[in-house]
């Protein structure tokens, strides 16, 4: 059997010499994004993987080109320290509080973890990594006297009136101020509020008083009237500035509306708008609702966190029990002098 024609080879050259040829690179081979995996491989809230994309990318630039495989305890201790010693942004002087610094220790370990049980690393460094030791949060609730302060300015906001309450009886019912901004109409039921998507997965629902059902059902058709969407789909606070108008409010949004009360009112200390999340807490346990019933209206899963409120309410009744009994006794405490 014939073999084939051997395929010829073209030499080429330059000064009399075959000219070299030009040298083929390796391939490259680029380690997995192994943040992506974890991300996709996880079943995470949107606001936890959002949070978690951020914390690992920011500590894989601090790595400078460091590889997951080669991080070690020592290099967790040096991050944890090096934020223990970050600003936060968009100031000079204002640390990153423990609470923040834990939240990025957290997804490091989850991440490590999942590394080792993947195998994709043979020893897991974040197993010693310990978070900051935070220091227990006063609750700052307001009086009744400024809620109802703030409340008698609310008629004076012109245009934004009837927005502007219906903000203030959802933070009145305990939702924080981002709740508030993302809620869509379709949220509202004529009796509570839907709420999804909220920090550290305290969705639920959230019951509304009378008052607060008329604030929202004025408001939106005070909407209607005015020509926006109110549709289930849309956003239900809207901006009402010239250059934003019509579109979906933001935090910051929510935040200038207690401020702008708080200023109106002329109250001298600074109001912000989870102190009425905080007020909301103490007052029903203060008229002697089940403390369980009140965790779960304020969707807080940790213990340690609502036993704040409990705190709280237990120092205010009993200075308030301790005056009634001076009142109530006729020797006095220790007896008359």
């Amino acid at each position: 059997m014939a073999k084939p024609d051997p395929q010829p080879t073209f030499l080429e050259f330059q000064d009399g010499k075959p000219k070299a040829k030009n040298p083929v690179a390796p391939e490259v081979t680029r380690e997995p994004d192994w943040v992506d995996r974890f991300l996709e491989d996880r079943e995470l809230r949107p606001s936890t993987k959002n949070t978690y994309t951020r914390q690992l990318r920011q500590f894989q630039r601090w790595l400078t080109g460091k590889g997951w495989p080669e991080v070690t305890e020592q290099d967790l201790t040096n991050y944890k320290t090096h934020l223990k010693t970050t600003t936060k942004a968009n100031t000079l002087d204002q640390p990153l509080s423990p609470a923040s610094i834990n939240q990025a220790l957290a997804a490091i370990q989850s991440f490590f973890k999942w590394l080792t049980v993947k195998r994709l690393i043979q020893y897991n460094p974040a197993l010693s990594l310990e978070k900051v030791i935070e220091a227990p949060t006063q609750v700052k609730d307001l009086e009744v006297s400024i809620i109802q302060a703030l409340e008698e300015v609310l008629p004076f906001r012109g245009e934004t009136y009837e927005r502007d309450r219906a903000i203030f009886e959802l933070l009145k019912h305990g939702l924080r101020a981002n709740e508030v901004a993302a809620r869509n109409v379709g949220d509202y039921d004529n009796r509570s509020i839907s709420i999804q998507g909220a920090k550290w997965g305290s969705d639920g629902i959230v019951p509304l008083s009378a008052q607060a059902c008329d604030a929202l059902d004025s408001y939106l058709g005070w909407c209607l009237n005015q020509g926006f969407d109110t549709s289930l789909e849309a956003p239900l606070f809207v901006s009402l500035s010239n250059r934003n108008r019509g579109q979906r409010m933001g935090y910051k949004g929510v935040y200038n509306c207690i401020k702008d009360l708080a200023e109106l009112a002329e109250l001298d200390e600074k109001i912000h708008p989870h102190q009425l999340r905080h007020t909301f807490g103490t007052q029903l346990i203060l008229e002697g609702m089940n403390p369980e019933f009140v965790r779960r209206l304020m969707r807080i899963k940790s213990m340690n966190v609502f036993g704040r409120y409990t705190k709280r309410a237990l120092e205010l009744k009993a200075k308030e029990s301790f005056y009634d009994t001076l009142q109530s006794s006729e020797s006095g405490l220790f007896g008359k002098e």
